[in-house]
């Protein structure tokens, strides 16, 4: 089965072409690399997958049970905040979903709690904050109340 599948995506910014008839398809336990000099798409081309950016042209289907993520090669970090108030910060997506369904709790709002309890169970969203802590613990970050301008980067 398929987990993510692009037919003929093509990309181009004014005149100038960044990619043409690109076709893939991911499956369970793929692990692939974009290997390409610079200017020629690929943050683009993760950007599409991400939904933050449209082709110009082609097809491009993710199974509903993926979830695109992107981790940034310069990420930007809030230096006063904590390490964990960066990760948990209101943009991430599974902070949303939780936020949506405290909202729905505390306003006793029975139809939001259902559409909520259903997004939390999509989102993995119960323990989200226990395996965020995992990670961290396994990467060997301790520091998790420090504020991120206190942190060595060596």
């Amino acid at each position: 089965m398929h987990y993510v599948s692009a037919e003929g995506l093509s990309k181009s910014y004014g005149i100038q072409p960044l990619f043409q008839n690109i076709q893939f398809n991911l499956e369970e336990g793929d692990k692939i690399a974009l290997v390409a000099r610079n200017g020629v798409g690929k943050s683009t081309l993760l950007r599409i997958l991400m939904g933050q950016e449209s082709p110009d042209h082609g097809k491009l289907w993710i199974h509903k049970d993926v979830q695109v993520a992107l981790l940034e090669q310069d990420p930007v970090f809030e230096e006063e905040k904590t390490i964990l108030e960066n990760i948990f910060h209101d943009a991430h997506p599974v902070i949303q979903t939780i936020k949506s369904y405290e909202a729905a709790l505390d306003a006793g709002d029975e139809t939001g709690i259902a559409d909520a309890l259903v997004k939390m169970d999509a989102d993995s969203a119960w323990d989200f904050e226990a395996k965020v802590r995992q990670i961290l613990a396994r990467l060997n970050i301790h520091h998790l109340t420090s504020p991120v301008k206190d942190l060595s980067g060596g």
